[in-house]
């Protein structure tokens, strides 16, 4: 029994000390980024249709990169796409259909997410401005989700201090700190 929570201890140490690591190379990642979150929420808005969805921090070919998830119900089309945090250059590009044999990919929730987040007047770059700006923080990750009936989108941030989560509501741009326990 003692060498069961023994392992356990040391698989939980493990797993900190592996986002730990990862939270360090995304603060360097950013640092050195010329190519800003800003500008790939720009560029993607702008040549692709849709809402995006989901952001995080990650690699390609050994090169920094933006993952950026943009889903357009319209097209009943999501994209995949990898942009270089160096210059903004698209590395890589995926598309799928969000429907098989007529029947939606999207979950019920994914679908009111989407909805609410089109007829709202939310402006992901202007969330994104006013969270560096209220938490003197690097946005790491964002994704949008619905529960409890509320389209948000969930940030991920980090600054000297360590991590930070806020939601965002889209129908009233209101930021509530994830508090921790």
């Amino acid at each position: 029994m003692k060498f069961t929570k023994l392992i356990c201890a040391a698989l939980a140490l493990t797993s900190f000390t592996v986002a730990a690591d990862d939270d360090a190379l995304s603060v360097l990642a950013l640092k050195r980024a010329s190519f800003t979150l800003e500008q790939a929420v720009e560029k993607v808005t702008t040549d692709y249709q849709g809402q995006i969805i989901e952001f995080e921090l990650d690699d390609h070919d050994g090169q920094s990169t933006y993952e950026i998830e943009v889903i357009n119900l319209q097209k009943e089309e999501k994209y995949k796409l990898h942009l270089s945090t160096a210059d903004g250059t698209v590395l890589k590009e995926k598309s799928r259909s969000l429907s098989t044999l007529g029947f939606s990919r999207l979950d019920d929730d994914e679908y009111q997410a989407l909805k609410e987040l089109e007829t709202s007047q939310f402006s992901l770059s202007s969330a994104l401005a006013e969270l560096r700006e209220q938490y003197t923080a690097e946005v790491m990750e964002f994704e949008l989700e619905n529960e409890k009936g509320i389209t948000f989108y969930k940030f991920k941030l980090i600054d000297q201090q360590g991590r930070k989560r806020v939601i965002v509501d889209v129908k009233t741009g209101e930021m509530i700190p994830i508090m921790k326990h």
